[in-house]
């Protein structure tokens, strides 16, 4: 089973992704600040990170460039509720697999999550 780190700082959010992956068949964690998620990637090993981009502590950039230095094989899919096309194509040039737009639709979190770690395991 997949392992998911969902970071968002609306708890809300977190507990809805959570829920919905799960009915799906992962397993989730949840941390609220980038803080926390760095706590949870020490603690355990996980195979995906869907990370919102502004959080209270840091931001998307900061999450992607940490997980990639110290973490080099884990996906990063980055959520924003600014849909600036500059900053998803420079996401995506520092190595996160996927920019979402909110509002998030949970079927386009689904595909997006299930076609990363479908290439994953090829």
């Amino acid at each position: 089973m997949n392992n998911i780190l969902i970071i968002d700082d609306e708890i809300g959010i977190c507990l809805i992704m959570s829920k919905f992956l799960t009915k799906n068949g992962y397993q989730t964690t949840t941390a609220e600040s980038g803080e926390a998620a760095f706590e949870e990637l020490k603690k355990q090993k996980f195979d995906l990170v869907l990370s919102d981009f502004r959080l209270e502590d840091t931001d998307g950039r900061e999450i992607l460039r940490r997980i990639k230095s110290d973490y080099p094989g884990l996906i990063v899919i980055i959520v924003s509720g600014f849909g600036d096309p500059n900053l998803a194509a420079e996401l995506v040039r520092m190595g996160a697999y996927a920019f979402i737009n909110k509002p998030i639709y949970p079927n386009v979190i689904l595909e997006t999550v299930e076609r990363a770690l479908s290439q994953k395991s090829v």
